[in-house]
Parts: structure tokens; C-alpha cells; sequence
């Protein structure tokens, strides 16, 4: 690979030219790449091993092709590797024979920026803008990279670090990109490899941010799905039961004296309630067990549980004439292709997320989130993050918490409000970072009720698992 050498080439850009800049990043990335193709550096087993942990190269770069290691390789071993102690890096050394002077700053300041695990907080592909968050060390900044805004997901994890360019900012990966449910384990891992979240210890122990390739590969090998159980401690398990009625009126008016069952007019159609209990404690009012419909002389039931099928079944059949006849079922974590297990049934309705209906949404899941620092998490010990706060680790180990939890998924923007949270527990945060630009993309794993723990949806408000549909049709249909 040649670079240009032209009197454009040589001239700084100035500090508002995108184009200018974008241009001499492409001239250090030609440089760089040159590197990879011919310096015997690359593929020394001793630098291999410094970034991945183990000599086998030819192995990275098969299995992570797709996730730019070259790319992240490279950088380390331009601007972080130095054969012996004494030895200067490939970047100084190209410093010092002399570069552009636009190329020069573009290197200088990738040395001087510190490598980390960024958040993907929000990014706007019509733009080419990325908003990032720092999980390590706080602060929020947005970088300039079309083609990386342009197939990139919300609540991703980047190792990487952002570089100022004039008044913009670039970034150059450190390691491999991470999934949303993958951020707390990653800071854990880096901890225990014993990783110092300074600037200066996350330059010095730059290398360590390549062991993550090895150990993503490990992580998804031991992934499962999240065991979600409803309030009553029953695995989530969708049935669809149905039921022959042999005088379907006599059988509307037996379960319109049932006070456990509310009758929705509109929809023609029972819903099953508990007003006691552990959920109704968590919600502030009763929750929804399940529905009943008829459909012609048959009942049709839907629950979330085995456990609610078998209580629902018992006492439905001792209702005059109405027979058991079959039940389906489907997990949790099965597409439905948005349609109900009985095809009979009506199609969820969509619903617009209007900007009312959103902010109450948000409204709703803040309370949700604030109340969740005062209660006892396994990954604190059975603390709680105020108690936890109470020594400098528990205090660092809160704040990974927060700053990884991911953002729940929604037809509108729905965010995890983390500079609150940190402020609530007298943690250090940062001023409130631009919006993110683009809905986030993440599904909230947690029971349907541990969501609604502000207060219950109206049965005709948009779902606040994001859905889009009406709250009736959706969780509220098949709510824990």
C-alpha cells in the first residue's frame, strides 16, 4: 500500500473539516495496515501471546474476522507493544522518522488517549454519530464513524478509545465488541486480570483488553437462556388451554359470581386476578393471573404457568358442563410471530407510542430502577447498593452495576436512569450525557411484574415491555 504524498496530504485540516479529517485517518489506517502485512512484529508468538493470552494467532483471526481483530490487533501493536522494556512502540518510532503533520496528531493523540470498555449509548446513522459511555471511568462522548453508526446496536459494550480529530472525536477498537448482557462479567473479568481503572493503568495494562476475544468465545459457550419464573415462583411457560362448554351462558354467568375474575366488556373477554400476595405487595394492586374468552361453545384459558393452568383447570371443570379438551404450550424465549397460541384468538392490536405515553413509561420504569437500590442483590452479597456503599470496593462494584445495566427495550426510547442512580447513592456521576440518538434494541430480561413495580398499566395503555401493543393484548394477556 502506497500513501499519497501530495501537497493536500501535507496540510492540516482545519478543525471544523469532517472530510479533511476523516481523510488523514484514512492515511494513518493505510499506515497501519502496512504494518500488519509486513512487519515480523505482528506475528512474533511473544506479542500474540502479550495480547491474547496465547500463541495462536491464525486461530483469532479466523474465529473473530467478523469483529475486526485485525483491526484491534494491530492498533495495540502499533501504539502499546514494545518487545523489551527499553523498546520504543511502532507509533514512536514512526513519529520520530516523521510523519504529516496531520497524520502525527492523529497518532499522538491515539497514544495519549487511554483504551476502555464504552457503553453504546445512542447512535444516529444519518449523521454517522456514535454516543458513548464510559464504563470504567464515567464521562460520555460522542464519536464520528458512518460506517460503524450504521451497524451498530444500543447497549453494545466497545473496547476501545476515542480520539480527539480536530473538533470531533474517532475511535480505534482495543478488543472485540460485547453483547449488552456481557458488560458486568467483561469489568469482573478485566478486575481479575488485574486490570487498574486509572487512565494510566488502563494504558499500561492496555493488552488486556485482547483477552477478551478468548474469553467472549468462552462466555458464549456457557450462555443460557435467564431462568424467568412469575410471582408464584413458576417457570414462565405459556399455555393456552381449551375447554368444552355445554351451556356457555349458564358458564358466563357461574364466572360472573367468581371475585377473582373481572369481566372486560369491550373485549368480551375475563380477566383472572389476585389481590393478595407477594405480587400484589410488589405491584400496589392485583395481578393478572390470566384470561378467559369463548369462542362458540368452547373456553378458552391463558396463563403463564404450569402451576396457574393446574389451579385455573381444577376449578374451572367443576363449573356445570364444562370439560377439559386439550392445552398447548410455548417458552418464553419462542417466537410467537405475534400471534396467540389459539389462532382463534384476536391479533394483539397495535398501539402508538404517543410522547405522553412514553415519558410515563419512563416515569414509570425510574421508579422502578430507584427503587431497586435499596433492595438485597445477589451480586452484592445479599446487600442492597446503598448498604454495599458503604466501602470503597462496594462502592466501585455498584457503580460497574449501574453503569452496565442495560437500557429495556421499546418502541420509544425507555433508559436506565444511571446518573440519578449514582447521585442517589452519593456516587461520583457525570453531567447528563446527550440523549442517546436511535431506540435501543435490548430486551428487558426480568419477570413482566418486576417491570409494571411502579404501578399497573391501564388495560388500554401501550404495553411497557415495548411491544407497541395495548397492554390487554400483550403482558397483560400473559403477565406473571
Amino acid at each position: 500500500m502506497t500513501i499519497p504524498d501530495s501537497a493536500a496530504s501535507q496540510a492540516v485540516p482545519v478543525p471544523d473539516d469532517l472530510a479533511g479529517w476523516k481523510e488523514a485517518d484514512r492515511r494513518v489506517a493505510i499506515r497501519f495496515a502496512a504494518f500488519v502485512e509486513s512487519d515480523n512484529r505482528f506475528g512474533a508468538a511473544r506479542a500474540v501471546t502479550r495480547y491474547f493470552g496465547r500463541d495462536d494467532l491464525e486461530h483469532f483471526l479466523e474465529a473473530h474476522e467478523s469483529r475486526c481483530v485485525v483491526m484491534a490487533y494491530a492498533a495495540w501493536g502499533i501504539l502499546d507493544y514494545r518487545p523489551t522494556r527499553k523498546s520504543r512502540t511502532r507509533a514512536e518510532e514512526m513519529l520520530a522518522k516523521g510523519l504529516p503533520e496531520a497524520e502525527a496528531r492523529l497518532l499522538r493523540a491515539r497514544i495519549e488517549a487511554h483504551p476502555t470498555l464504552y457503553r453504546v449509548a445512542g447512535h444516529d446513522p444519518g449523521a454517522g454519530t456514535i454516543a458513548l459511555e464510559d464504563v470504567l471511568l464515567g464521562g460520555a462522548v460522542t464519536v464520528h464513524d458512518r460506517l460503524m453508526s450504521e451497524n451498530i446496536d444500543n447497549g453494545l459494550f466497545l473496547a476501545a478509545r476515542a480520539f480527539p480529530a480536530g473538533r470531533f472525536h474517532f475511535v480505534e477498537l482495543a478488543g472485540p465488541p460485547l453483547g449488552a448482557g456481557m458488560g458486568l462479567e467483561a469489568v469482573e473479568f478485566l478486575q481479575d486480570c488485574g486490570m487498574e481503572f486509572t487512565p494510566e493503568g488502563l494504558c499500561r495494562d492496555a493488552h488486556l483488553f485482547g483477552r477478551l476475544w478468548d474469553w467472549v468465545d468462552e462466555w458464549q459457550a456457557n450462555w443460557r437462556p435467564p431462568h424467568l419464573q412469575n410471582t408464584d415462583g413458576d417457570d414462565l411457560l405459556w399455555h393456552t388451554a381449551s375447554f368444552h362448554v355445554a351451556d356457555p351462558e349458564a358458564a358466563r354467568q357461574a364466572l360472573c359470581r367468581r371475585r377473582d375474575l373481572e369481566y372486560d366488556e369491550e373485549n368480551d373477554e375475563f380477566i383472572w386476578t389476585r389481590a393478595t400476595g407477594r405480587g400484589a405487595r410488589m405491584l400496589g394492586g392485583p395481578v393478572t393471573l390470566g384470561h378467559i374468552e369463548f369462542i362458540g361453545d368452547e373456553l378458552v384459558l391463558t396463563v403463564n404457568s404450569a402451576g396457574r393452568f393446574r389451579t385455573a383447570r381444577t376449578w374451572l371443570e367443576e363449573l356445570p358442563g364444562v370439560v377439559f379438551c386439550n392445552v398447548t404450550t410455548r417458552r418464553w424465549d419462542e417466537p410467537d410471530e405475534d400471534r396467540p397460541l389459539d389462532e382463534r384468538l384476536s391479533k394483539p392490536e397495535p398501539v402508538e407510542m404517543t410522547p405522553e405515553l412514553a415519558a410515563a413509561v419512563q416515569e414509570m420504569m425510574d421508579r422502578r430502577y430507584m427503587q431497586w437500590l435499596d433492595k438485597p442483590l445477589p451480586i452484592l452479597g445479599g446487600k442492597t447498593p446503598r448498604q454495599a456503599c458503604a466501602t470503597p470496593a462496594g462502592r466501585q462494584q455498584v457503580t460497574m452495576v449501574i453503569r452496565t445495566t442495560p437500557d429495556p427495550m421499546g418502541p420509544e426510547p425507555v433508559y436506565v436512569p444511571r446518573q440519578a442512580m449514582l447521585r442517589a447513592l452519593g456516587l461520583p456521576s457525570d453531567p447528563s450525557p446527550e440523549p442517546p440518538l436511535s431506540p435501543p434494541v435490548l430486551p428487558l430480561f426480568m419477570p413482566v411484574e418486576e417491570a409494571f413495580a411502579g404501578g399497573k398499566p391501564g388495560r388500554n395503555a401501550p404495553c411497557p415491555c415495548g411491544s407497541g401493543k395495548k397492554y390487554k393484548k400483550c403482558c397483560g394477556r400473559r403477565t406473571s
